[in-house]
């Protein structure tokens, strides 16, 4: 086992002042070596960009307030554990207690050196605040989880030599921690937000030393009594240490992510030049009977579309709400101006349970690039519908029968002089986006006869379906000729990617434009919402945080930037003709890009 001594005690160097950082004006705690280097490199780092870029300063110390954070709640609980003090642990998680007031701290020291156009730049829709929150939330969440994988439930009875391997083994993963995180954040995230780009080759080949350091070192410290521990479920000492480590590394890499946010994928994964605003329309379908039993089907639209600098001046962003509950600060604002047309129209379709505007991420992100796009709620298949007890027995049906309504009604009012959409939007390039249900909706309206009916729209150019269900049979797939680019996530439980995109994928036919499949890493099923946005408490309700937003996923805004990318690529390719944006797309071009596992494209992308 590496050569070591098997359960020898753990020499460490005497204490010193030096690396000791109060905590709310009370207990101390010990910065290792490696967070000590970390925190030296920020300020390093801090000074030439403060003189450059303000933003660029923002990032690193709210960065820093993070990454101090998670340090001194880690640490305190460690403090107890280490003498196996259940005591002392039950009074740090008291409300108001240490653990309080660390995230407090963090929340308040995030936003500090910030100012409101940076946390704008950062994508913190909710200006300072937003900040301090996802802040202070990052913090609870990954200590919390880094404290799971590095103690197993009642390790604080252990004592003697497992008590010492324990002891070796969260200090040689704190390390492991601290020195992914700055290889991400400040070696990486830092650099590219200033201009001065990421070496990945080298960031990643320092992760890579980091963990066999600590791979090493435990073996030395503790050897087979490491199994001991109960810290993974695999047999065998090597496999049980191999899937802590990775567990680690990839829970410090999100870590980074989140409170250093990456913007390493250029100006299309960024907001456009146009400001976006929104309206809501609630319109009726005549053809078709509500599922009450009685009346027209209502047909409620969402509709973003690009507005001007001069319509938003002093207006506020829109703010979502659900039953007249505010859930989430949006980047729209209501009932503004519109820019001069036309611009291309793209549908969207919510997953099961869902709501018009469950993926705002997109709408909007497109919409600020010179898109329309109309989200419609499918009644009886929407959140508030189903707690109402209120459900669509033939939703499969509705729902692609509401995307041509809704397509309908938008070139009609396109159609009318003096309508507010008038002249806004271009016929002949209309496109089809959707998550979940909302994908398998997408296959429908492009593809031919399906054991649920035909409900093919030649209007449809494109179909963007994310985390699709895909419950037809590959001949169904055969008959969709449209450029179609499929994203799903490795995390995803709901629809499991090899089923429900991959085969897909696999099963389209050669000729269209472009075809592509894009498989993101640690992505869960509902990181293709904007489900993480909402508070806590509503979540409960909802459900879903287990499919997108623990420290095991991608994180969400991370994973939304690289959805962005793709899809207004996607659309720019085939619905303007733009070969700027077909070029993005190939392969070769993205070999640079983190967090995508795989990605295969077919046609006219050249590598």
């Amino acid at each position: 086992m590496g050569g070591g001594s098997a359960g020898r005690p753990v020499h460490r160097r005497a204490r010193s002042q030096k690396g000791r950082r109060r905590l709310d004006g009370g207990a101390a705690i010990l910065l290792g070596p490696a967070m000590r280097r970390l925190l030296a490199a920020l300020v390093l780092l801090a000074a030439p960009a403060a003189r450059a870029d303000h933003t660029v300063r923002c990032l690193v110390r709210s960065g820093h307030a993070g990454v101090h954070c998670l340090a001194a709640y880690t640490g305190a609980i460690e403090r107890c554990r280490r003498t196996a003090d259940v005591a002392c642990e039950t009074a740090l998680r008291a409300p108001g207690g240490t653990l309080d007031r660390v995230v407090a701290q963090a929340d308040a020291a995030s936003r500090a050196p910030c100012t409101t156009a940076d946390a704008d730049a950062l994508g913190y829709v909710g200006g300072l605040s937003d900040l301090g929150l996802r802040t202070r939330q990052a913090c609870g969440d990954f200590a919390e989880d880094l404290l799971s994988i590095g103690y197993a439930a009642g390790s604080g009875a252990s004592t003697g030599p497992l008590l010492r391997c324990q002891r070796a083994v969260a200090a040689r993963l704190r390390r492991l921690r601290g020195r992914v995180i700055a290889a991400f954040g400040p070696g990486c995230f830092v650099p590219v937000l200033a201009g001065r780009g990421c070496a990945r080759g080298r960031r990643d080949h320092r992760v890579a030393l980091a963990r066999a350091d600590a791979r090493r070192g435990i073996l030395d410290d503790c050897g087979p009594r490491f199994a001991a521990l109960g810290l993974a479920p695999e047999p065998g000492v090597a496999a049980q240490l191999d899937d802590v480590l990775d567990r680690v590394v990839d829970r410090a890499r999100h870590f980074a992510e989140s409170v250093y946010p990456p913007h390493t994928l250029g100006a299309t994964a960024e907001p456009g030049p146009f400001p976006v605003g929104v309206q809501t329309l609630a319109l009726l379908d005549p053809s078709r009977t509500d599922v009450t039993g009685s009346g027209p089907r209502p047909v409620t639209i969402e509709v973003y579309y690009p507005s001007t600098p001069a319509a938003v001046a002093g207006v506020p962003h829109d703010v979502a709400e659900v039953l007249g509950i505010p859930v989430a600060t949006t980047p729209a604002f209501r009932n503004v101006a519109r820019a001069p047309g036309p611009f291309p129209l793209v549908l969207f379709s919510h997953g099961n349970g869902g709501i018009r505007f469950q993926s705002l991420f997109l709408c909007a992100h497109l919409a600020s690039h010179g898109y329309v796009v109309a989200s419609p709620d499918h009644r009886g298949d929407t959140f508030v519908d189903l707690l109402m007890g209120l459900s669509d027995p033939q939703g499969a049906m509705n729902r692609p029968l509401d995307l041509r309504f809704v397509t309908d009604r938008m070139l009609a009012f396109d159609a009318a002089p003096g309508n507010f959409f008038a002249d806004l939007i271009d016929g002949t390039r209309i496109a089809a986006s959707g998550h979940s249900f909302g994908g398998f909706t997408d296959f429908l309206i492009a593809g031919g006869t399906s054991p649920v009916g035909t409900f093919t729209d030649p209007r449809v150019r494109a179909i963007f379906p994310m985390a699709p269900a895909a419950v037809f049979a590959d001949a169904f797939f055969a008959t969709i000729t449209v450029p179609t680019l499929i994203v799903g996530g490795t995390l995803d439980t709901t629809v499991p990617f090899a089923a429900n995109q991959q085969r897909p994928f696999d099963a389209l036919p050669a000729g269209a434009l472009f075809d592509g499949l894009a498989e993101l890493t640690d992505v869960g099923h509902f990181t293709f919402s904007d489900l993480c946005e909402v508070p806590r408490n509503l979540i409960a309700v909802i459900g879903g945080f287990d499919e997108a937003c623990q420290p095991r996923h991608l994180p969400w805004r991370y994973a939304h930037r690289i959805v962005n990318f793709f899809a207004l690529n996607f659309f720019d390719a085939v619905l303007k003709g733009d070969p700027a944006a077909l070029a993005r797309l190939a392969p070769a071009k993205l070999t640079h890009a983190d967090e995508i596992t795989s990605y295969q494209t077919r046609q006219a992308v050249a590598d």
